[in-house]
């Protein structure tokens, strides 16, 4: 999962806004579960294409609509919704590797020797265990075949194929539920942690 907290909780970069969308009077509004069904195969070849790899692409994907999700609220048409999803997996996928190539850097530069072992303080050690225990709140609110999945996929982190296997679900329903549950999650932590953010309802 990409820039995350704990497991389940997006943090988006300030790279994608409402502004990548371009507005229309008079075109349809898009809701998030619409944008999933029309446009998951397109972003997963795009996804797989800069990736180039199956599993990076599955996570890409998954951010993809998240962020969509999130941005939803505050944008009242999309005039090109494929363009606009290509912007934001572009991002994603660009972020990715700018994440990846700076952890590279860190990991062929990192002395253990050098530095002490950070120990939390008393309030990171507090804020810590409140976003686990905010975290277990929201997984344990899934319904079961969504609590597994995410169990599998976004604490175990097992590959998308070995989830699959495990559970007897096919690649594309696996997808489905695997977004779904993140997306449940993400808004239970972002009612328990208050930082739901006010605006236009999106339609599930």
């Amino acid at each position: 999962m990409i820039e995350t907290l704990v497991p389940g909780l997006l943090l988006l970069p300030n790279m994608m806004n409402s502004s990548t969308a371009t507005i229309a009077p008079g075109t349809p509004v898009y809701d998030t579960a619409t944008l999933y069904r029309d446009y998951s195969g397109k972003v997963n070849r795009w996804a797989t294409r800069l990736a180039r790899s199956s599993i990076d692409a599955d996570d890409i994907v998954q951010e993809v609509f998240l962020a969509a999700h999130r941005l939803l609220p505050s944008i009242e048409e999309v005039r090109s919704p494929a363009g606009w999803l290509l912007k934001i997996t572009q991002n994603i996928a660009r972020h990715l590797w700018r994440s990846r190539a700076r952890s590279a850097v860190r990991e062929a530069s990192y002395d253990p020797g050098m530095l002490p072992s950070p120990t939390p303080s008393p309030l990171e050690h507090l804020e810590r265990r409140r976003a686990v225990e905010q975290l277990d709140q929201a997984v344990a609110g899934l319904d079961q075949r969504y609590r597994q999945v995410y169990m599998l996929c976004e604490i175990k982190r097992l590959p998308c194929a070995k989830v699959a296997a495990l559970t007897g679900l096919s690649a594309e329903t696996l997808r489905v539920q695997r977004f779904r549950a993140r997306l449940k999650v993400a808004k239970k932590l972002g009612e328990l942690t208050g930082t739901k953010k006010k605006g236009k309802p999106a339609k599930e």
